[in-house]
């Protein structure tokens, strides 16, 4: 029956497209009352009023269809996204709460185009940082609580160790990276610390719920649900480094690529028999081969420093309700952080059957984020200049300079993390020569997503370069932007933070929100045809998943040129600078991960407790509320 209704809606929104020629795009999650609010519409028309002339519009009660609001779209020629022109549609002066759709007329004869309904007020984003959490417990390896069964529980056997290779090691547990099922540390450390990041520096913590136990399954057990994945990645990362000097990266390989099944039905046979244990890749330092390609590792810093900043910061994060355990994974981190110095350099995953790997080449990020770590948690001024040390090296980071990204010069995943949370440890500090110099390193990384939104032709003002996961790109400018802003108390790139947000929930090209199920209810446009097994074998929907989101058409050509299923629903628009498709079969642009979802918690967060801040500061008369 799910799959019957996901046909439905995919056929629904390819008649849609068909059916007309110039789209209004919102944010379909809604707009708090305070924000700036811009819709863009798009036509392939090839007509209408043109360059340099307005097309008036009008806001509407969706309950009582009176006109709320007027005013005029600013036109823009939008040659990057391959249309015939584009209206950027201002109503930020609309505050009232209540719920409105928008209608325009682009001066084509064909009468007004209408928008989707959506919401302003103050809870339009209430539960979405929880609403996350949902498919990182739905990628749980081992212990599953959304299928409720056991997957991949004879991990690991250990390969590249000097004198080890071939023993067991029990590395159970942590997540799968994606819609396949390998488990690669550089993420799932990514992932525990942008969670804990995420918590222990909210606006308001009361955000996070408690619906979820330690294992996933319903029911509270008195730790917010956020912080019970926390510890669950910690648990297996725990693992990961079980000494000092001895820390593995990698669980499996792309021989995991043999088709969509359920975790607990894989039976993919690494030389330990089908299904019984997977290769766990030790931590060398040098290059290593598994197959067709030799990766370009160079050292250990971006590896063994990920350990490090997860450690400290998630054992903070855990601290009240986990104290042994804390105190444990606190204890590893110097030993993580000597190894990060003692061999300087990054560490890249392996594969085996295709040419494709996280080719990571940044590191000295990793050490500025594990010392700056160190540094808010009040360890020491020795780490403080450690952490400036390291992050005087990068001030930018480079996927933000154009320049460094262009064609295909560009490798998976190479500038990771996509948003350095050191620069803003530092820049928050109390130490006004770095904040000062460190907020400007921000600022530098943000008005470079300006200049690459190139205003003059792009309605969208999305400035993100469209490289595999560019929605893991979007997610981290937009949280830059913020934390920003919450350093500074600059609030000169709101705009810049609005459309990076906005473009994540439907002012897009293509209208749709990039999160599977979110907005919540009838009437949104979100991914009904991803790429995940869940979707294959059940039907079911990964829920709280951020996907891929579009790419760069020639590099989409590279990787998953013959892979769409189907008729494109969104072949019309499809003709500019990116792709993106709402199919299966497209693993490029429509796949969700698991890091890439968990850096939008923090920043979802910080949205609720904007919400609730304005609820405060506006009471309803007679209530006190």
């Amino acid at each position: 029956m799910k799959k019957i209704l996901i046909l439905a809606l995919s056929l629904l929104v390819f008649s849609q497209l068909r059916a007309q020629d110039t789209w209004i795009r919102i944010n379909q999650a809604g707009y708090l009352p305070d924000d700036i609010k811009v819709a863009v519409a798009v036509s392939t028309a090839g007509r209408g009023y043109g360059a340099a002339v307005p097309a008036p519009f009008e806001v509407r009660d969706s309950k009582s269809d009176k006109v709320v609001f007027t005013g005029s779209g600013n036109y823009v020629p939008d040659t990057k996204w391959g249309v015939s022109g584009a209206w950027r549609l201002d109503f930020s002066r609309l505050t009232v709460p209540g719920s409105y759709y928008i209608r325009m007329d682009d001066g084509s004869g064909n009468g007004w185009t209408k928008s989707p309904v959506f919401r302003i007020g103050p809870d339009v984003y209430d539960g979405l940082a929880d609403f996350l959490l949902t498919y990182l417990r739905q990628q749980r390896c081992g212990d599953n609580p959304y299928n409720n069964h056991v997957c991949h529980e004879h991990d690991g056997y250990i390969v590249y160790h000097p004198t080890r290779t071939g023993e067991h090691i029990d590395v159970t547990g942590g997540w799968h990276d994606a819609t396949d099922y390998l488990q690669y540390t550089t993420t799932s450390a990514t992932t525990i610390y942008q969670m804990a990041f995420a918590y222990l520096f909210a606006e308001d913590k009361s955000v996070f719920g408690d619906k979820f136990g330690a294992d996933g399954r319903p029911g509270a057990n008195g730790i917010p649900d956020v912080l019970d994945e926390v510890k669950w990645g910690l648990d297996w990362l725990d693992k990961m480094n079980p000494a000092p000097r001895e820390m593995y990266n990698q669980i499996a390989d792309d021989r995991d690529h043999a088709g969509m099944r359920l975790p607990y039905l894989d039976s993919v046979d690494y030389g330990y028999g089908p299904g019984k244990g997977r290769p766990v890749y030790f931590v060398t330092g040098e290059p290593q081969i598994a197959g067709k390609k030799l990766n370009r590792t160079t050292g250990v810093s971006s590896i063994a420093a990920k350990f490090a900043s997860s450690f400290a910061l998630g054992a903070e994060a855990i601290r009240p309700w986990y104290p042994e355990f804390a105190a444990k994974i606190e204890g590893k981190v110097q030993a993580a952080w000597d190894f990060a110095l003692e061999i300087p350099g990054n560490t890249q995953t392996a594969c085996v059957i295709s040419p494709y790997f996280y080719e990571e080449d940044s590191w000295v990020d990793d050490l500025e984020l594990a010392a700056a770590t160190m540094y808010a948690l009040g360890k020491g001024d020795e780490w403080k200049k450690q952490a400036a040390y390291w992050g005087e090296l990068e001030p930018v980071s480079p996927w933000m300079e154009h320049y460094r990204v262009r064609g295909k010069e560009y490798h998976h995943y190479q500038w990771y993390p996509f948003i350095n949370l050191g620069h803003w440890l530092l820049a928050s500090c109390d130490d006004k020569d770095v904040s000062k110099e460190f907020s400007g390193y921000m600022l530098s990384g943000l008005l470079e997503i300006v200049r690459g939104a190139h205003v003059e032709e792009d309605a969208f003002r999305h400035g993100v370069p469209y490289l595999w996961c560019s929605n893991n790109l979007t997610s981290a400018a937009v949280t830059q932007a913020h934390l920003f802003e919450r350093a500074t108390g600059n609030t000169d790139l709101r705009g810049l933070e609005t459309a990076l947000r906005d473009w994540l929930f439907g002012c897009n090209p293509w209208g749709t929100s990039m999160i599977c199920g979110w907005p919540e209810g009838d009437g949104y446009d979100t991914p009904t045809d991803p790429h995940s097994s869940y979707v294959k074998v059940n039907g079911d929907l990964p829920l709280g998943g951020l996907v891929d989101g579009p790419i760069y058409s020639h590099l989409f050509e590279e990787r998953a040129g013959f892979s769409l299923t189907r008729e494109d629903p969104f072949a019309l628009l499809n003709k500019g600078a990116a792709v993106y498709h709402d199919d299966i079969g497209d693993y490029a642009s429509n796949e969700p991960t698991m890091d890439g979802t968990a850096g939008l918690i923090a920043y979802a967060a910080s949205l609720e407790a904007r919400g609730r801040a304005w609820r405060a500061a506006h009471p309803v008369k007679g209530t006190g509320k």
